[in-house]
């Protein structure tokens, strides 16, 4: 799995997750993309290794017309291509989806349609 997606979603919803994002996130100089940093404790050992060198590390999320992405890569703010870039351990994802269902919750939208 590489992304978390939850589509089909109304205006009205997308402006109260975008709201909440808005709060709990970076947003990023694009529009519709967001940055959730991710604590220490959740890092992978090589992510740690690097924390000063490339960190931040963070996941991204796409909001669109109708869709929510949450993106299970962790990535940098420092280098483009290097090995604390990854897919995301099993931690990161469970980590990520808890974000994910708080970020529903905060917004009063539904994840499942």
């Amino acid at each position: 799995m590489q992304n978390f997606t939850v589509d089909r979603l109304s205006p009205e919803e997308i402006s109260r997750l975008e709201r909440v994002l808005k709060q709990k996130t970076q947003p990023s100089p694009l529009g519709g993309l967001f940055w959730i940093r991710i604590p220490e404790e959740v890092l992978a050992p090589v992510q740690k290794e690097h924390a000063q060198s490339c960190g931040p590390h963070y996941f991204a999320v796409e909001i669109g017309e109708d869709f929510i992405s949450f993106e299970f890569l962790v990535r940098n703010f420092q280098r483009v291509r290097c090995s604390c870039m990854s897919p995301a351990t099993p931690a990161q994802k469970v980590f990520l989806l808890e974000l994910a269902k708080e970020i529903f919750r905060l917004a009063g939208v539904e994840m499942q349609k």
